[in-house]
């Protein structure tokens, strides 16, 4: 059975349906969520892709995924989140964080704070090959050994950006 997705207008109105596999029409959008898990050190959930993947093999990000039809954002990222690594997202321990744009899509973009066991995930085997804990300095280094999936930094950003934010507005109050 084809994996149906809504697709969007460029102001995010709900516009017509198409089977996954399908190019996404131009001046239309899909939904896709990006899941970065933060455990209390800091540091970030990183997985990473398989060989055979089709775009950027062995390379490390976050968890993420479209959203299927019906689907709502927070939707998306519980269905992702369980079924690459086996993490139930909990709601008051989420934060949207935002959402950017990129030519097809919509990035929703989800911080999820959780400390989870590397051993205690269960990787989906179709496309994760491993995950690890890392923090923003080794993940700006494995930017330069081109071992990050570059396409995902404007979420990344707009975490720092977040976390630059609360230090900011502490400092103020």
């Amino acid at each position: 059975m084809p994996e149906i997705i809504d697709l969007y207008n460029n102001a995010r109105q709900l516009a017509s349906s198409a089977e996954r596999k399908e190019p996404v029409p131009d001046g239309l959008n899909k939904i896709s969520v990006h899941i970065w898990f933060i455990n209390s050190q800091g540091e970030f959930l990183l997985q990473q892709r398989l060989p055979s993947a089709k775009k950027f093999p062995n390379m490390w990000g976050q968890t993420g995924g479209g959203a299927q039809t019906g689907e709502s954002s927070w939707d998306a990222c519980c269905r992702e989140s369980i079924e690459e690594l086996g993490i139930t997202p909990e709601i008051d321990k989420s934060i949207w964080i935002g959402t950017f744009k990129r030519p097809k899509d919509f990035v929703d973009v989800w911080l999820v704070y959780c400390d989870v066991d590397i051993n205690d995930l269960k990787l989906q085997p179709d496309e994760v090959q491993n995950a690890k804990w890392a923090s923003i300095d080794e993940i700006e280094q494995m930017q330069k050994d081109g071992t990050f999936i570059p396409s995902i930094l404007p979420g990344l950003n707009m975490i720092k950006s977040y976390f630059d934010m609360i230090k900011l507005f502490n400092k103020s109050v």
